[in-house]
């Protein structure tokens, strides 16, 4: 666990979390087949705004056919995060609000949902997935949430794991907190400035939202 730039408010009602490498574990392969499917070799343009911007109706047709093909594979093979099962049972038991933005589909969300979820702990107040525009790294579909919860941003943390996760959560006033994998360790030194808190699995987030003074004085780095 990681301490960046500072400690979860005390004042949090509530919690965000992407799908995809946080939910659930990573598929490095998925968004390369992705753009391989959809032939986008240039890894600076993002995917959904690549399909966007194809000229034909008949053209993005076919690209969201083939990328949703990938999401199928993807979604049959998904496995959830260590901790996750335990965290949403802490938030749901303290009466937190449990929330999703993902640039997935819907299918995959009710799928991880039910596969890995309790009943119990299961319910999540909204679900927002890549139809509801603009996207992530936007911060729109987080303050979106904002304001149906009827909160103010700085009273949610948006949890995730990759670039747009950190910087829709830092733009729209969220506190961030960053899930570690083998593959975005870097964001923790090109991006920093975006990351509040980064830990290494989902039930650690238990403690920080505890105010446990021990877990606080163990974080390793700050932001100095």
């Amino acid at each position: 666990m990681t301490r960046l730039n500072r400690l979860i408010p005390q004042n949090i009602k509530a919690i965000i979390f992407d799908m995809d490498g946080t939910l659930c574990l990573p598929q490095p392969w998925m968004f390369p087949a992705m753009r391989q499917a959809i032939g986008l070799h240039d890894k600076s343009i993002d995917i959904l705004q690549f399909i966007e911007d194809l000229p034909t109706l008949e053209e993005k047709l076919l690209a969201e056919k083939r990328i949703h093909d990938v999401e199928v594979k993807a979604m049959e093979e998904m496995k959830p995060q260590p901790g996750l099962v335990e965290l949403m049972k802490y938030l749901t038991l303290n009466n937190y609000s449990k929330n999703i933005c993902t640039r997935n589909i819907l299918p995959p969300v009710n799928n991880l949902i039910k596969k890995f979820l309790p009943t119990e702990w299961s319910n999540f107040d909204y679900i927002l997935t890549r139809d509801f525009r603009p996207t992530k790294p936007n911060p729109d579909p987080l303050l979106h949430i904002a304001k149906l919860l009827n909160l103010e941003p700085q009273q949610l943390i948006m949890v995730g794991d990759s670039f747009d996760d950190m910087k829709s959560g830092h733009s729209a006033g969220c506190f961030t907190i960053l899930l570690k994998n083998h593959v975005n360790g870097h964001l923790l030194s090109e991006h920093k400035e975006l990351i509040d808190v980064a830990v290494d699995y989902l039930n650690e987030i238990i403690p920080l939202l505890q105010g446990d003074e021990a877990v606080a004085e163990s974080l390793a780095i700050s932001s100095a």
